[in-house]
């Protein structure tokens, strides 16, 4: 469940929310809207392609973090 940052278009500023909650991502010209459970819908800069990779990289550090500390890499 990571907490991705996004660029919010209409309001200016960020937004922090929970990717778990992402239904459904969609592009109209050069905004990107995010469906989100319990109706909620955010128009922000950030492009359809970066938002998975923002996703993918926060997942991939938190495993790489948990295996480190388990001391399994020394071994």
């Amino acid at each position: 469940m990571p907490l991705i940052k996004l660029s919010r278009i209409n309001k200016g500023g960020e937004i922090v929310i929970n990717s778990d909650h992402i239904l459904l991502l969609e592009v109209e010209s050069k905004v990107t809207t995010i469906h989100m459970t319990g109706n909620l819908l955010f128009s922000v800069e950030d492009t359809l392609d970066s938002i998975p990779i923002k996703i993918e990289a926060i997942e991939t550090a938190r495993i790489k973090n948990a295996i480190q500390q388990s001391g399994l890499i020394g071994q």
